[in-house]
Order: structure tokens, then sequence, then C-alpha cells
């Protein structure tokens, strides 16, 4: 283990001059902490799903504290053996409560601007200040090198406990997945230029009056709401290609899109009986989909 911890500091060229260097901003850190813990939050706080880890103020409270000793103890000079291996249990932490690398990623950054900025701020020498830079961006890189490690862990753990069979089932299964996704892609584009001629009829129809000029301009609009929609879903499929989280709102909004389409089209109704019925039902059915709207982007907000 101690072999292990070390060779990582060889790798990042991270010697007993970038200790000395470290040590000598100190002082200089210890009177910013405060200062650094309410900026490091305003970031922080900002993420999608932040509410989900910092759940109350007893959370917060007791996070703050944390970061606050991780912060400083970057300046104590003191990276041996227990230093990485607290490193290695917070970053264990991070995998267990579910949180996204690309968090711990964004907060390691800004942490790394926050130091640059105050390392320029109070070094007036450039020499030095590029000195202790270079020094404090090894730490930081060790830090996030041995943050992240145990996602890459418990990527492998799982995959190496499979058997050879589940391995070939798993390999099997995410390649058809990919096959999925392209074809889902394909019926987009296919489902989006059947809607962009659809759209284009219709104000064939309006422009030459071979409808009423009412019922052409509803019915453009409507065909341009779904073709909105359409591309919306497009734009959300290329996103989970890329890795992203599909998000389920928008198939509801297709749905909400199509149902509105309707409602425009039978508010034109000349059956006064048959459009009342119409109308009443296509407006609780949008209804229903507002609400479910809502309540599935209100969940998402909140993860």
């Amino acid at each position: 283990m101690i072999e292990e911890f070390s060779q990582i500091k060889r790798d990042f060229d991270f010697n007993q001059d970038d200790v000395e260097n470290i040590r000598k901003l100190k002082p200089i850190f210890e009177r910013y902490v405060d200062d650094f813990i309410d900026k490091f939050y305003e970031f922080i706080l900002r993420f999608p799903q932040a509410k989900r880890f910092l759940k109350d103020e007893e959370t917060i409270k007791r996070h703050r504290e944390k970061v606050k000793k991780w912060f400083l103890e970057l300046f104590n000079g003191n990276y041996d053996l227990e230093y990485f291996l607290k490193l290695k249990k917070i970053g264990e932490i991070h995998v267990k409560i579910g949180l996204p690398t690309h968090y711990v990623n964004a907060s390691m950054n800004f942490v790394r601007r926050y130091i640059i900025d105050i390392i320029d701020k109070e070094i007036e020498s450039r020499q030095e200040r590029n000195r202790y830079v270079a020094s404090i961006g090894k730490l930081l890189d060790i830090n996030l090198d041995i943050l992240t490690v145990s996602y890459r862990e418990e990527e492998l753990s799982k995959y190496a406990e499979m058997t050879k069979m589940e391995k070939m089932v798993f390999s099997f299964a995410k390649k058809f997945s990919d096959v999925i996704d392209l074809f889902i892609l394909t019926a987009l584009v296919i489902v989006a230029l059947s809607v962009f001629f659809l759209f284009g009829y219709d104000l064939y129809k309006l422009v030459f009056n071979i409808v009423e000029l009412e019922e052409g301009i509803l019915a453009v609009l409507g065909s341009l709401l779904i073709l909105w929609a359409v591309g919306e879903l497009m734009s959300e499929e290329l996103r989970h290609l890329k890795g992203g989280k599909f998000a389920i709102t928008v198939f509801v909004g297709i749905a909400l899109a199509a149902i509105i389409r309707k409602l425009f089209i039978a508010s034109l109704g000349t059956d006064s009986e048959k459009k009342a019925l119409d109308l009443l039902s296509y407006s609780a059915v949008i209804l229903s989909l507002g609400i479910v709207f809502w309540l599935i982007s209100k969940r998402e907000s909140n993860q």
C-alpha cells in the first residue's frame, strides 16, 4: 500500500520541493478558508442534484466542516499513507452515495481556480507564483486521481464478479442496446421528415385557400408544435447516445403537443354537441398530461 501511493507521487513528479512550496502557502490560505467555504458552497449548490446529497442544514454543516478540514490539510505538507487513505475513503463514500464523478471533477476545478486566484493576488513575484501554482496543481491532480479511483474500482469489481456467460450476455446486451439507440434515432429522423412534410402540406392548404383561414392557421400551428416536440426528442436521444441521462418529460411533451393539435382541430367542428364533448375530453387529457409533466419535472429537479 505504501509503495502504491509512493508510486502515485512519482508518477505526478511530486517531490520534496513541491511539499516545501505548498507549506509556504499555508499561512495565506488559513486566512482565506472561510471565504473559500462560502464560495465553494455557492458553486456546488448550483448543481441540479445538489439537494439530493445536501438534504438539510445538519448535513450541510457536517459537510462544510469536512471540506474545510480537507482544504486546510492540503497545505499541511504531510502527504503520507494516512493522508492518501483518507482521500480513498472519501472517494468510496462518494461512490456509496451515488455522487456523479462529474460533480467531483467540477468541484476540484473550482478549488484549483480559487487557489490560483489567491496566489495571483497574494504573491508579487511571477517566478514564485508559477512555482507555487505548479506544486499545488500536482497535489490537486493527485487528490482527484485518488478520489475518482474508487469509481473505476467499483465498475471493475462488478464486471469481475460476473461469470463468463454473464460477461458474454452483458457484452451482447450493450452492443444490442447501441443498435436500438441508433435505430430509434433513425426512426426519429424519418418521423421528423414526415412531420416536416405535414407542416408543409398544412401551410400549402393555408396559402392557397384550400381550407378556411382559421382552420389553416390552427393546423399549421399544430404541425409546428409537433415538429418542435419531435426535434426535442431527437436532441434528447443524441444526448443519451453521448452518455447523458434521458429525460422522460420529452415523451410527455410530445403527447401534449399531439393532443393540443387535436384540440385545435376539434375547436373548428360544426356539430356543437360533438365539438363540446371533444373539447372537454381533450382538455381533460391535457390537464392529466400537464400534471404528469409537472410531477416528473419536479422529481428530476430534486434528484
